[in-house]
């Protein structure tokens, strides 16, 4: 028997899974973009909170117009499904999230305890929340989060990246990790 403990890598859970929350994101654009980059990065659920607005319901024969992207169309066929749950508020989500999937939530933030990216915050199956396009996160959110998340920038200019942006570094990080 080995007197060695246990590294922090040997006790993170392998494969983790990644879920990302949309809430409070206002443009057509950024969630079609997000959903299609949930999709190429093995996003396990995307959890739609409010956003009565935009239908999700790919397999939906009402007249609204089908906000999720047409090249994701097909993945509501066969084997391979598109995994969308709607909750009408981010408290259900937020409850599914910890007692179902058992999942951490990292909100993506410029705050002061946010951790870098760069250091891989992440300690197992992880719920991704990104903040409002124009106002980042409300109180509401900031409240769900266990821990938050901010990307390094190096420029000069503004403090921000487009939501959708600023997404994608997030899923793609964590598959890296």
């Amino acid at each position: 028997m080995s007197n060695i403990a246990p590294t922090a890598a040997s006790t993170i859970k392998s494969n983790p899974k990644l879920y990302f929350i949309i809430a409070n994101i206002s443009k057509r654009r950024n969630i079609q973009s997000i959903l299609k980059a949930a999709v190429a990065f093995g996003v396990d659920q995307i959890l739609v909170v409010g956003q009565k607005k935009f239908n999700f319901d790919i397999q939906s024969t009402s007249d609204r117009r089908c906000d999720v992207p047409r090249q994701l169309h097909h993945l509501g066929k066969g084997h391979f499904r598109f995994h969308v749950l709607q909750f009408e508020f981010l408290h259900e989500c937020v409850t599914y999230v910890k007692d179902e999937l058992h999942a951490r939530i990292g909100g993506v933030e410029i705050m002061e305890n946010a951790l870098d990216l760069e250091t891989e915050p992440f300690t197992g199956d992880t719920a991704i929340m990104m903040g409002n396009e124009g106002s980042g996160m409300n109180q509401k959110q900031i409240d769900a989060c266990d821990f938050f998340i901010k990307i390094a920038q190096y420029g000069d200019g503004t403090a921000s990246l487009n939501v959708n942006v600023a997404a994608n570094i997030v899923m793609h990080r964590f598959c890296m990790w």
